[in-house]
């Protein structure tokens, strides 16, 4: 992991930071610990481990020091594609493995079981969703194999449920979202609507039977908060092209939808999580041409957003989860990103082997974080230049410590175009291109 510093490193072995921030981890400023930016989900453990599903390169763990990398090569994984991931009550790592069944992972005895189709655990091979409820039953989504096969299963520790579980025998469409409340129903989302199970019976809601209240029948994102609301991110398809269907909320009687025609908020909600009384929802639809607006952050009355600035650095969001401290995790195509408590520890024996400069976001709009790695001890300059050499502003200028550094740039004040950051000194002259539109 790269450390996170302020531009003084102390003349001390160890030295502990601390700051409320926003922070993105991705393969460049990890060194490549982490494997893929593209995080597609989330889950935290007991412990506060952070479990991050990626796309291209397996199961990733995150202690907030150390990343552990499990893919195909070290693990039973049998793809490198996570399509989601849970902790069950025994702090279980369960994971949705493409078209591969599911694992569970026990990281206490290194221990993993797989359950699929050829096992007799499973229906289908092809799972999309995984969620704990509050007795700590396993729910899997995973496509029917016929009409008369269930869209998502029930594991009580010991058995699969392949009984009167949710199913749709018209549409065979399974679960791709599941959720809990506070109530303890399980909450399934398909492409075809939303389905509440209260332990005995399943109830079936769309946009026609919510008149509105559900702004599309396609449920991306499931989460149920402290007070027994159920919120709800969907999509839908209109003309063979997707459209935005917004946030919706339940309260057990009454649903409320809040769009961009009505509210500032984008359409496309991917992901919902909940940090003390503010709704944390992610909008996007990474891997399609447009849809891309960030984070938004709901307190009940007002929406902010947090979309390519130099707070949260991207603009789809895959998904969010929150820690026992009150940290956000956002996973998306851009990397892993947190807004919370940052520590860092430095101790003199982790020191960069050579020197690098970086900058994140790039493009930005209008201020980004510029990181850069001192090999050895000496005296530095980071200056920032226009397109035509003319020095405009310099960030920092005197002696340093080998070690980690960062420095924030607002170009509030200067037009968009091609800027260059330069670090020199200790006959070292290396630079980094800046991008900056508005």
């Amino acid at each position: 992991m790269k450390k996170l510093f302020t531009t003084i490193l102390a003349f001390i072995s160890t030295t502990i930071l601390f700051s409320q921030s926003w922070y993105n981890y991705t393969t460049v400023n990890t060194n490549g610990k982490l494997p893929d930016n593209n995080v597609e989900c989330l889950a935290v453990d007991a412990n506060g481990v952070v479990w991050l599903g990626t796309y291209f390169n397996g199961l990733v763990k995150f202690d907030g020091t150390n990343w552990t990398n499990y893919n195909t090569s070290n693990s039973p994984l049998k793809d490198k594609t996570i399509i989601d991931v849970a902790v069950d009550k025994q702090n279980n790592i369960w994971v949705a493995n493409y078209a591969n069944g599911v694992f569970r992972f026990n990281p206490s005895t290194n221990t993993w079981t797989q359950f699929t189709k050829e096992s007799g655990a499973l229906t289908n091979n092809y799972t999309y969703a995984i969620e704990v409820d509050n007795q700590g039953n396993v729910w899997v989504g995973l496509t029917p194999s016929s009409y008369n096969d269930p869209g998502v299963l029930k594991y009580n520790g010991s058995s699969w449920a392949q009984g009167n579980v949710f199913k749709d025998n018209f549409n065979s469409y399974g679960a791709e979202a599941i959720g809990v409340d506070k109530n303890g129903n399980v909450w399934c989302g398909t492409r075809i609507g939303l389905y509440k199970f209260d332990g005995t019976n399943w109830t079936y809601f769309s946009m026609g039977n919510t008149q509105g209240g559900l702004g599309g029948n396609y449920i991306r994102a499931i989460a149920g908060d402290a007070s027994g609301n159920v919120w709800v991110g969907t999509t839908d398809y209109v003309n063979f092209q997707t459209v935005g269907g917004g946030l919706s909320k339940y309260n057990g009687s009454t649903w409320t939808i809040y769009k961009s025609s009505t509210h500032p908020i984008d359409d496309f909600v991917s992901a919902i999580a909940f940090r003390n009384n503010d709704v944390w929802i992610g909008t996007g639809f990474c891997g399609q041409i447009g849809n891309y607006k960030g984070i938004y952050v709901f307190n009940g009355t007002t929406f902010t957003s947090y979309q390519s600035t130099s707070t949260f650095p991207g603009n789809c969001v895959n998904d969010i989860v929150v820690d026992k401290n009150a940290n956000v995790f956002i996973g998306s195509a851009f990397g892993l990103t947190k807004y919370g408590t940052i520590v860092s520890v430095e101790n003199e024996d982790n020191i960069p082997t050579e020197f690098a400069i970086t900058a994140f976001p790039n493009p930005f709009n209008p201020g980004t974080t510029i990181e850069y790695e001192i090999a050895k001890s000496g005296s530095y300059s980071l200056k920032i230049f226009n397109s035509i050499g003319e020095e405009i502003v310099t960030l920092f200028n005197g002696e340093l410590n080998a070690g980690f550094y960062k420095k924030q740039f607002d170009a509030s004040r200067l037009a968009s175009g091609i800027y260059y950051c330069r670090l020199t000194g200790n006959n070292i002259n290396i630079s980094t291109k800046l991008v900056l539109i508005k």
